[in-house]
């Protein structure tokens, strides 16, 4: 166990100061840096990170001993583009549907602010079930492209959605939390924006699922963009101490092509990938939507208290 060990280290969740080593750099130094072709959706470094990960000896929740320069994290998601995530568009869409079907057992559709909404699936179809809807995203490629999809879509980072408080039925941060270097504050972000009563809902990889466990660091969510590695108990415990009381978690799985999960497995072995991607196209699989429950990703659904 450690206690700072020459790391000003303290973690984002309960504010301990002992850790332990989660997932080491590598032997050989420093891995992959910070750059916007790293910090795309369908990035495959799996297994890298941009220094060591370790957790909290109080509450289990895993982040960088060291984040990365504020300055070089926000220039790598502004330049950030990833035409992949355009040909994946109808997967997002229905992955998109599925959440807001349960998100509206506990709220009637009023207005939604999606942050970090990427390419605007999640807003198109709030749309389409009778939202309104408000975006903001750092990425100048990826919000352009939601405006052109007749989205009103913000660039800029999470303080910039324009919003008055309290004026907000839902608030998503989708694949988010994991990026931020201070999760806490996005969560006052969301609290702030939301109506008494209203809604939260989150996903994050999670870094406590059987997959992360047996894989390590090689599993597929550690990658050079993620500073925070949540377990279901840490981002409770977290949306607790931020003014929320979770209603629902589960399992989150996405849709995607097979071939773009045939893809990612890239990030193993490139032989592997090719051989999967020709199978499907073989098969005539390739383009068919597949939203395989891997249970290594955390969807909560929360109330602003």
């Amino acid at each position: 166990m450690n206690t700072g060990g020459g790391q000003d280290w303290r973690c984002p969740v309960c504010g301990g100061v002992e850790w332990r080593t989660l997932y080491p750099l590598p032997a050989t130094g420093s891995e992959s840096g910070v750059d916007p072709e790293s910090f795309r959706p369908s990035a495959d470094r799996f297994g890298q990170a941009v220094g060591e990960v370790v957790r909290c000896a109080v509450c289990g929740h895993g982040s960088l001993l060291v984040a990365p320069a504020a300055d070089a994290v926000a220039r790598a998601y502004a330049d950030a583009a990833d035409p992949v995530s355009v040909r994946e568009e109808a997967g997002q869409v229905q992955t998109a549907q599925r959440a807001l079907e349960e998100v509206e057992r506990f709220v009637t559709p009023g207005l939604v602010c999606d942050i970090g909404c990427w390419t605007g699936s999640l807003l198109v179809a709030a749309r389409e079930r009778g939202w309104r809807t408000v975006g903001v995203e750092p990425s100048s490629w990826a919000s352009q492209r939601a405006r052109d999809r007749g989205l009103d879509v913000r660039t800029g980072d999470l303080d910039a959605h324009g919003l008055e408080p309290a004026t907000c039925t839902l608030v998503v941060l989708a694949d988010v939390l994991e990026h931020l270097s201070d999760p806490g504050h996005a969560l006052g972000v969301a609290h702030d924006l939301l109506e008494p009563g209203g809604v939260l809902h989150i996903t994050v990889p999670n870094a406590g699922s059987p997959p992360a466990r047996v894989l390590g660091r090689r599993w597929w969510s550690v990658l050079p963009m993620h500073v925070q590695y949540f377990t279901k108990s840490s981002l409770l415990r977290l949306l607790s101490a931020s003014g929320f009381a979770a209603q629902e978690t589960h399992s989150h799985a996405k849709a995607f092509s097979a071939r773009y999960y045939a893809e990612r497995l890239g990030g193993y072995s490139a032989g592997l990938e090719r051989a999967a991607v020709k199978t499907l196209e073989r098969l005539g699989y390739a383009d068919k939507l597949v939203a395989p429950d891997l249970h290594d990703r955390l969807a909560v659904i929360a109330v602003r208290t």
